[in-house]
């Protein structure tokens, strides 16, 4: 049997059949070649992090914390990261809702040893965060934790405010008039009980670090005062007057990508190399005698 074109039924058949082949063929090599996901570097993930807090976007800053349960998770939740009246150290309050430039001064990543099976990497940024306008204080820890100072104590830190990192990010403050940070609630102890009538009390030992250190331990506090030789406390635009400011901090983050097609996530942090403006020019934060930013 032919058709008009002159073909039999058997070379029709072994027409469409070399098509059809040749169709699945290319359907199936297009389904072979890999799909490459372009996900965003650690260097953006951890940038874009920092640009949440300082636009005050926190539920967004979370969003990019590793919630699988690889991160330590505070008791408090996630918030505490981000309030002077958690406590918390290293915390990022200082940074909510100021102005200050982002530069990525170095970037690392490490495959985990199991990569080619799960695709983890994990990676370490550093970012130069800079004050030029909108410069913080930093605040002497016993005023930064509510115990009073005497005025030549208080000037001993103004000539050496590097000498001392002791929970920095707690003490730096955008403001240090009275309100930025919320009064904890006094912890109060369990009564005495009570002694047979006649009985001699002895009077509880209390120690001698002011009222809010007596009271509310070492949760940081707006500023207890700087005490003059005449009594008198500084006015709040005295201390500032006094008080060193912050010029640069660096931020480091290390981070976690879960496998090949996973976001970036952040696992920790940490504050180092705080540079502080002050009458004799910018110092270095450390241990031991401030640094001049110019002679690392």
């Amino acid at each position: 049997m032919k058709f008009s074109l002159g073909l039999s039924i058997t070379e029709v058949f072994l027409h469409v059949g070399a098509r059809s082949c040749g169709m699945l063929v290319f359907a199936i090599l297009s389904c072979s070649v890999p799909v490459i996901a372009t996900a965003a570097s650690p260097e953006a993930t951890a940038t874009e992090f920092v640009k949440h807090i300082q636009r005050g976007a926190i539920d967004k800053a979370k969003g990019l914390l590793e919630n699988s349960g690889y991160r330590y998770r505070q008791q408090g939740g996630d918030d505490i990261y981000f309030r002077y009246d958690s406590g918390y150290d290293p915390n990022f309050a200082f940074l909510v809702g100021r102005q200050f430039g982002i530069v990525v001064a170095s970037a690392r990543q490490q495959r985990s040893d199991w990569y080619l099976l799960d695709g983890t990497i994990y990676a370490d940024v550093a970012l130069t965060l800079r004050f030029e306008k909108d410069r913080p204080w930093l605040l002497p820890a016993p005023i930064a934790f509510g115990r009073a100072m005497d005025f030549i104590t208080f000037m001993n830190f103004v000539a050496e405010p590097g000498a001392n990192p002791e929970r920095l990010s707690l003490r730096i403050r955008p403001s240090i008039d009275p309100g930025l940070i919320k009064p904890p609630t006094p912890q109060l102890g369990v009564p005495a009980p009570p002694v047979p009538f006649g009985a001699r009390v002895a009077a509880p030992q209390v120690p001698q670090t002011g009222m809010y250190g007596s009271i509310f331990g070492s949760s940081p506090v707006d500023p207890a005062p700087v005490v003059l030789p005449s009594g008198e406390p500084l006015t709040t635009e005295q201390l500032g007057r006094f008080l060193p400011r912050l010029s640069g901090i660096t931020l480091n983050l290390s981070l976690i990508r879960w496998g090949r097609f996973s976001s970036w996530s952040i696992v920790r942090w940490s504050f180092v190399n705080a540079v502080l403006a002050t009458e004799k020019g910018e110092v270095r934060m450390g241990v031991g005698p401030s640094i001049p930013a110019g002679q690392q």
